[in-house]
Order: C-alpha cells, then structure tokens, then sequence
C-alpha cells in the first residue's frame, strides 16, 4: 500500500471546552464503499470514463493509473479523515474506502462514506459537500485526490468532471405551525405545539436532531422536584435578579421571569417525556463551589442521545412531522406583514413549501460563520465547537422585520492551539476535549500572559468556564502560560497545583511533560528559550515586558502575595526561571452563539415599531433578550435552560395563536 503524507486543512476550531455546558466525546465512524461492490463499480467506471473521455480507458488524459491501493489523510472536524482507492490491472479506480473515526457521528460520520459514494460512483470530485458537514466534506475530497495522485490519475480532469445530478420534484405542505430547526428549542417548542393540538411539522437541515442541546451537559432550573429533594431553599426572585444584575438591567426583564419561572416546571415535563435528568452533585466548576445557585441548579442529562430518542418517538405518537436533511432557505410573509410558512430545499435539491398558520425560528443562531463571530469581538484567534449553524433563520427574521438586537459568541473556555478535541458528548469526556497530557498545564493557574508578553488577569479564572474565555478574548483572543523546566519536571512527578475541571476538564494521563513541550515546540504550539529574551524572541513578544512580567510574578510567588491581581495564595507555587522556558498558544473557544432577534415573554419576534410580527416566533439561541453581549452568566445549564424553556413558550404561544 502506498501512503500519502497530510497536507492538512488548517486548524480544528474546537474547544478545550466545551461544555461544562456542552459535553463531548467523538464517536466512530468507519464506512467504506468496498471489494463487494467491484464488478459493478468497475463497469461503471470504465463506462464513465469512457463518457468523459471516449476511447480511453483508464484515468483520462494523465495515462495509466497504476495499480494497486494507495491512502492519504486529512485534517476533518475531530480528527483524521483516511481515504484508501483502489485501482485494478486496467487503471479504473474501483473503490473508495473512507475511516472517519474522529468525526461527529450523526454528521460528519455520516457524511464521509456517503462523499466516498459518490466519488466512486460519478467517478469525480466535483462532488458536493453534505450540510453541516463541510469540513468533513472537504477532507474527504483533499484526501481522495491526494490518493487518486499518488495513483496516477489525472485529478484535474476528475475535479473538471460534471457531476449531473437530477433536482427532486417541488412539494408543498400544510400544517398548523412549522417549526424550523430540531435542537432543544426546536424539539421543545414542536412538543408543546403538538401536546396543544396542532399539526406540526418539524425541519431540520442536518441528518439528526439534538444540535447543541444534544451536546450539553444539562439544564438550569430553580425550585425542581430534584432540589427540594434534597431540601435547598432557592428562590426565583433571587434567580432573575441575580440575571438582570449582571447583565446591566439591560437584559429583558419580563423575558427572563418568564424563563425562570417555567424552568423547573419544564424539566420534570421533559423528565416525563423520556429526557431524564439528575441534579449535579459537585461541580466541575470550582469557582461556583460555595454558591448554590451558581452550580446546584443544574440539572444533567443521563443520556441526553436516548433523552432525543423518546422525545422524536413522542412527537411521532402525536402526529407530528419531521423533515431532515432539508434546509430552510425563507419566510414567506403576506403585504400586511404577517409569516404564513417557510420554503426550504430538500436532501434532493427539490423546493419545499410548507405552509403554516405560524413559523417558530429555532435554527440556533450563527456559530457556524466563523469570520461573522470574529466580527463580533474582533478577533481572529477564537475557536469554535458546537452545531455548524450559519445564521440562516436569524438573518430571515431580520429580513422579515425583526429588530437585531444581541447576537453574539458564547464564550466558553479555552484550549491549546491546534489541539485535537472532542466534538460529541458522552458520559465520560465532554465536547472540546483534548486527549493531550498538557492540558494538565492548560487548565491550571499558572502565569499566563498576553501576546506583549504582560500579565493581563488572575489565572484562577480558569475555575470558571466562561470567565475564563472572556479574559482570554479581552486578551485578543489568545494568550500564552508561561511554565520552566522545573515546573515540567513537577507535574511530571504529579506535583501540580490544583487542575481545573472547567469546560471539557483536562486529559490527566501520567506523562513526560519535557517531552510533551518539546514537541509542542516543534509542532510550533508553543515556543522555548534559555531566558526570558530568547523565549520573546521566539514568541514574538517584547523582551523587556516579559522579562519584567517574570521578575515581578517570581517575587509575587515568593512573597505569596499576588499584588497584581489577588491570586490565591495556593495559586502562587512555581516561579519561572530554573532551566528553558516555555510558552503555550491557547486560544479563546465559542460554543455556538446565543441572543438574536428581540422577541417578547410569549417569544413573538418583535418588529421595528416594537410590535409583534404576526405569526412569528424564536426562541433558543436566535431570540435576544435573555444576556447582555458578550459575556455569558456563570449559572451553569442557562443556554441550555433557556434553549429548552423558551421552546416551550414559543410552542404554547403559538399553538393558542392558531386558536389550539
């Protein structure tokens, strides 16, 4: 077998993070288009290269290919995408074998063997991508032609090569409400709609449902069954001020009572529904540890997969309609102004019209346009996990006349730069996780400076998932720990101070952290020097700021005593200057987005005079109100509360609408 090297599609944009409010683990994916489809593959391909290039067999215009197998890796979304062709004695390409283990399951470990597919069967690479699952796409089609090269075939012809592919039929649909996306809030308003009365239809772009409530951990709810189990006193006055306090009173008021009041309400009705919850016992969290309503309110999933297997069992029992692979393109919206249905474009590339007394937008905003969340906190440096939504239903509403009020990043931790993380959830490691050792280091509260090389913030933010993303992009997205050779040598031995269990929590397998960091630097993640100038000088820093940086944290460490920024006194255990230094590129993460539209306490989309758009509602992380920008609040489960809730409200408000 020949092997091809990876040219690599650049950086996997996913957190060292993740959920504390997400929760991921990659699951498998290894799917061929293999030997017991020869014989008829390779008819088709000698008749479709004979099409492409009448009387030559063999790869067109570039000779023989030769034979034999040939493989090439790729960078995909959570990992190594290998592609394997096989050519046979008379230079065809008979098969296209794809291992995409590292990948989204439901995404993009469905979409590598179905581009394979069609690789093999049209006998090209001008093939499409799968929504949802463009980077898998992508390293799927780099991959097959790096393998397809090294076999002899002439690519430029295959990438030339017209794929013909016949559009489905149009189809129209009617039904009480539409719902237009199938995460949490999407799932949560089609069950209220349904359990009204209504004849619903779901559509969902991808090829399963879930989205970013799939990957999260659990859910933020105050006075459940759960907590007065166990005999907590929390109050929902409390709640909602403690929200508006930190938001500014620039939150929606009546919005967030709404949410709060109906929050525990709304778990044990998704508890009965087959999504079953637990309350958290400890957090992962340590800065939350001493206040109850910041980490005892958080409801977790026991398996939030089989959780969405009953709840879609339960719409079906109701009657209701789910469309998958099918991408919602617009409103329809009448002269008045009122929203009487969407149109999509089905799997087949057919139109779907659907019409509805009322639309419910739950499309989870636009976490999947990476160069638009930049724009939002300028910066270029973050990195994202989370559902590949590019803002389609937001921009929608907006364009039907939704006032835009407060879409933005959900800040969410941080990792190593380039770091190979998780992108699903499992009940052992959560989205963003990273199987590297030095993570031990990442997630500890060691000095960490800016790109000048300047202390900017006291590191024990680390025990708080969203804080500690918000220093780092007050940072400008990026920042550097800066650790010795006797630090190494400490957490080699398990001498450390205390890891952080923040976001997806650290990797802590036993390891040589000399030679982890020795190649981080020649992975160029991270960069080494005999003294403070040598190590800005490789960095890219300001010699004189650092080294007055580590002057200054030495003499801090030695006194116990953090003058700058009050770090503990606990935190204050390694000073930096006995052998090589080093310094780690970790980047800030966004988990999705959260805001949007304004919309009201009934969830109705509010429009430019501060009136209702009839028939229109969001709710999830397209309907604004609930946060004040950037900045997430430190309840853990609140995305996803708010997610969950306000689907409930938007499908109760627009069942009574339609009159159910």
């Amino acid at each position: 077998m020949r092997k091809r090297g990876r040219k690599g599609l650049g950086l996997i944009m996913a957190v060292s993070m993740a959920a504390a409010a997400m929760a991921g683990c990659s699951g498998g994916s290894t799917d061929s288009t293999t030997a017991a489809q020869t014989e008829e593959t390779t008819a088709a391909a000698k008749e479709s290269q004979s099409e492409a290039d009448p009387g030559q067999e063999g790869p067109a215009e570039g000779g023989q290919a030769k034979e034999g197998t040939y493989e090439a890796v790729e960078k995909g979304f959570g990992g190594d995408v290998t592609v394997k062709v096989t050519v046979d004695g008379e230079g065809n390409v008979t098969a296209v074998d794809v291992t995409a283990d590292g990948e989204t399951p439901d995404l993009g470990g469905k979409a590598a063997p179905k581009i394979a597919e069609e690789i093999l069967g049209s006998q090209s690479l001008a093939v499409d991508t799968v929504s949802g699952a463009t980077i898998t796409s992508q390293a799927v089609l780099a991959a097959a032609e790096a393998a397809l090269s090294e076999a002899g075939v002439d690519v430029e012809s295959w990438k030339s090569k017209t794929v013909e592919k016949a559009e489905g039929e149009a189809e129209e649909a009617t039904v009480d409400i539409v719902v237009v996306g199938a995460g949490g809030s999407g799932t949560g308003a089609a069950l209220a709609a349904a359990e009204a009365g209504a004849k619903v239809m779901v559509v969902e772009k991808l090829g399963a449902v879930g989205g970013n409530s799939k990957l999260a951990s659990g859910f933020f709810a105050i006075d459940s069954k759960w907590q007065q189990e166990e005999g907590l006193d929390l109050d929902v006055d409390v709640a909602i001020n403690r929200l508006l306090v930190f938001n500014n009173y620039l939150s929606n008021g009546p919005l967030t009572r709404a949410i709060v009041e109906k929050a525990a309400d709304t778990v044990e009705w998704l508890d009965g529904m087959g999504m079953k919850f637990y309350l958290q016992q400890e957090t992962t969290q340590f800065a939350h540890e001493n206040d109850p309503y910041e980490y005892k309110c958080y409801h977790k999933y026991e398996d939030s997969g089989a959780g969405f297997e009953a709840l879609y069992q339960k719409l079906d029992e109701m009657g209701a309609e789910v469309r998958l692979n099918t991408t919602f393109t617009d409103l329809i919206q009448e002269a008045d102004g009122k929203v009487t249905g969407i149109v999509a474009t089905k799997e087949d590339g057919g139109q779907l019209t659907v019409h509805a007394d009322a639309v419910i937008v739950c499309t989870g905003g636009f976490g999947g346009d990476s160069e638009r969340a930049a724009a939002k906190v300028k910066n270029d440096y973050m990195a994202s996990i989370g559902m590949p939504n590019m803002g389609e239903g937001y921009d929608a509403m907006v364009k039907a006349g939704a006032i835009d009020l407060d879409g933005t990043p959900l800040l969410h931790a941080c990792q190593l730069a380039e770091s190979e993380t998780t992108t699903e959830s499992s009940g052992e490691t959560l989205a963003g996780f990273s199987s590297s050792s030095l993570t031990q280091l990442l997630m500890s509260p060691l000095l960490w400076v800016d790109a000048s090389g300047s202390r900017f913030v006291n590191e024990d933010v680390v025990y708080d998932t969203a804080f500690w993303a918000n220093a780092a992009v007050a940072a400008g997205g990026r920042y550097y720990f800066i650790v010795d050779e006797a630090t190494l040598q400490s957490y080699t031995d398990g001498d450390t101070l205390r890891i952080s269990k923040s976001g997806p929590g650290a990797s802590m397998d036993p390891a040589d952290f000399k030679e982890l960091a020795e190649q981080a630097v020649q992975a160029g993640t991270a960069f080494k020097g005999a003294d403070a100038a040598a190590l800005a000088e490789a960095a890219g820093m300001d010699a004189g700021e650092l080294e007055a940086t580590i002057e200054r944290y030495n003499t801090m460490v030695e006194a116990g005593a953090d003058t700058d920024y009050d770090k503990a006194a606990a935190s204050l255990k390694f000073t930096v200057g006995e052998g090589d230094l080093y310094a780690f590129d970790c980047r800030a993460v966004y988990l999705g987005t959260v805001g949007g539209v304004k919309v009201d306490e009934h969830l109705q989309v509010i429009d430019g005079d501060y009136e209702p758009i009839p028939g229109l509602y969001a709710a999830g992380t397209g309907a604004g109100g609930y946060y004040n920008g950037l900045g997430y609040p430190p309840y853990e489960g609140l995305a996803c509360g708010f997610a969950w809730t306000s689907g409930r409200i938007a499908g109760e408000s627009a069942a009574a609408y339609v009159g159910k």
